[in-house]
């Protein structure tokens, strides 16, 4: 079971990556939502409620296998921010890109309410500091794609 635990949790062993863990893992949320989430709203908003539940399940378990707390192997909560760094947005690079971008700055500087919501018991904490910088940056995203769309 252990096993099972990490290997989803790691985002299929990336946790593992000496360098850069978080990186990797976002990485690998970018290319499952590439090629994998259709352009549909309500596909999204399931695959993000879904994510972020998996997300949440996961890493509390996995907190108990590593004995530490948000251990920098635990990745799948990188790919549920991301996930929401690219919600409802054109699937077009310029979006990937600055995703990727923004989500990680705003994942590693923690700014404002991300750094306190991190302390959140188990998973929760693990997974909610992810998906609210993928909030921040999915609303700087909507700007960009509707200041494109009305230029």
């Amino acid at each position: 079971m252990n096993k099972i635990i990490i290997f989803f949790s790691s985002v299929a062993y990336l946790g593992y990556v000496k360098r850069a863990p978080g990186t990797w893992g976002s990485l690998a949320g970018v290319l499952l939502w590439v090629f994998f989430m259709p352009d549909c709203a309500l596909v999204q908003l399931l695959a993000l409620a879904a994510i972020f539940f998996i997300s949440i399940f996961f890493s509390s378990l996995a907190e108990n296998i590593y004995k530490t707390k948000d251990d920098r192997r635990i990745v799948i909560d990188e790919v549920a921010g991301i996930w929401f760094s690219l919600a409802l947005l054109p699937k077009q690079f310029l979006f990937f890109f600055l995703g990727f971008l923004l989500f990680r700055l705003f994942d590693v500087k923690k700014p404002w309410i991300i750094k306190s919501v991190q302390e959140l018991k188990s998973g929760f904490g693990v997974t909610l500091d992810d998906v609210i910088a993928g909030i921040f940056t999915n609303f700087l995203l909507q700007i960009i794609n509707f200041t494109k769309l009305n230029n």
